[in-house]
């Protein structure tokens, strides 16, 4: 099972850009919940899921900007200061919060807007480094070891939150943030072996790939996660967000680790059918959370049912991975990025509301069926396709010396 793990951990700078790119993720992991600790107490949840949707929101319409500035200035020149500005409008946060509702809401903007898209260029770099087929292997193992970030972050969130304050839960996700990109960037890697410097890097042709159907299908992902993030919460603490919330998220994690391990160790081929099962099986597994009998109950089910989160994941960067213009691929995995933060923004908003509104197991029934809307884009992309194939075979038997014109 792990022989296939060690061939590509050998390969050079594959461990170090593993876990630096790990490390500068954290925030990924930690912001949403830490925002919620420290916002709740005065705003509510509708209010304080809105702030941190927003920040989510910013950060995908900015991500195919910085990713296209790494794919033709390069990774260094970029991330860096977008990693460091990112860690002190954290700390801006965590200092003015409370203060007026209005200002929190656009630094937590800007705080989206600075977010340096290291799993954008992470995905980008294992073809380019190490070619397709171990790519497929790595797109395993990074989904799995992102995992790590959503049952470490929230962890880590509930420690610090209850110990010191949810400021500094903020501001220590900005600070690790900032660590991993400058880790991850400082690889030899990026000084030789992987060219990003693409002089008149073409824009991605979305319109003509497959590029947004599958940032459509990671939108509808991340909306089912995170209402199902914001709902464990309310299901946990009731009316105010409290740090043990941190300890059941992060066992959903978990059980996403365990299935991404399972699925990096197989060899089949991955189709769009494959990631249609991977889809269906994450949004019936949220959706069965409607039935926790309870605290206790709710951690095991959603731990049983993350198990297909990073397969699916895993099946998305593949396929990515596959239409991936040649010479914008970061920006192609950029576009998915912009699905990604737009599902979690609006799951984080829609969230906030309907646990307000409805309660929280009713979010998790909406969560599951908002995942499964992304079975409608992979269709539609079969649809698509054999529309154009029809097209192509009316202009061949259109040509002159067809025999049929």
């Amino acid at each position: 099972m792990l022989a296939r793990y060690r061939e590509v951990l050998r390969e050079p700078h594959v461990v170090r850009l593993l876990a630096t790119a790990l490390v500068g993720r954290m925030p990924q992991g930690m912001s949403t919940l830490a925002i919620l600790l420290l916002l709740t107490p005065q705003f509510g949840y509708a209010k304080s899921g809105l702030a941190a949707g927003l920040a989510v929101a910013t950060s995908g319409a900015s991500n195919v900007l910085i990713a296209r500035a790494v794919d033709r200035i390069g990774v260094r020149i970029v991330l860096a200061p977008a990693a460091a500005v990112y860690a002190a409008l954290a700390v801006l946060l965590a200092l003015i919060a409370h203060h007026s509702y209005p200002t929190d809401l656009g630094v937590c903007a800007l705080l989206g807007v600075a977010a340096a898209p290291v799993s954008s260029v992470s995905r980008a770099t294992w073809p380019r480094l190490l070619g397709p087929e171990a790519a497929q292997v790595l797109y395993g193992l990074e989904a799995t070891a992102q995992e790590l970030v959503f049952i470490a972050g929230p962890a880590l969130v509930a420690l610090v939150a209850g110990t010191v304050s949810a400021q500094a839960a903020l501001i220590l996700s900005g600070s690790l943030g900032l660590a991993g990109v400058l880790g991850f960037v400082t690889a030899p890697a990026f000084a030789a072996a992987v060219p990003f410097r693409v002089p008149g890097a073409p824009r991605v042709p979305a319109y003509r790939t497959r590029v947004l159907n599958y940032a459509v299908v990671g939108a509808a992902l991340t909306t089912g996660f995170s209402m199902t993030e914001i709902a464990t919460v309310a299901f946990v603490s009731g009316r105010h967000a409290t740090p043990a919330s941190g300890v059941v998220l992060a066992l959903w994690s978990a059980g996403s680790l365990i299935g991404g391990l399972v699925f990096g160790a197989g060899t089949a081929q991955v189709t769009d059918r494959a990631l249609s099962v991977g889809v269906s099986l994450v949004g019936i597994g949220l959706m069965v959370n409607a039935i926790a009998p309870g605290k206790v109950g709710l951690a095991a089910l959603l731990f049983a049912g993350s198990t297909a989160t990073a397969p699916a994941l895993a099946r998305l960067y593949t396929r990515m991975g596959r239409v991936a213009p040649s010479g914008a691929t970061t920006e192609a995995f950029g576009w998915l990025s912009v699905g990604f933060q737009v599902g979690s923004s609006l799951g984080a908003a829609l969230g906030g509301i309907s646990v307000d509104d409805l309660g929280a197991r009713a979010t998790f029934a909406i969560a599951g069926a908002a995942a499964l809307t992304g079975l409608l884009a992979i269709r539609w992309r079969r649809v698509a396709s054999y529309g154009a194939l029809r097209q192509a075979a009316d202009q061949d038997a259109a040509r002159p010396g067809s025999g049929q014109s």
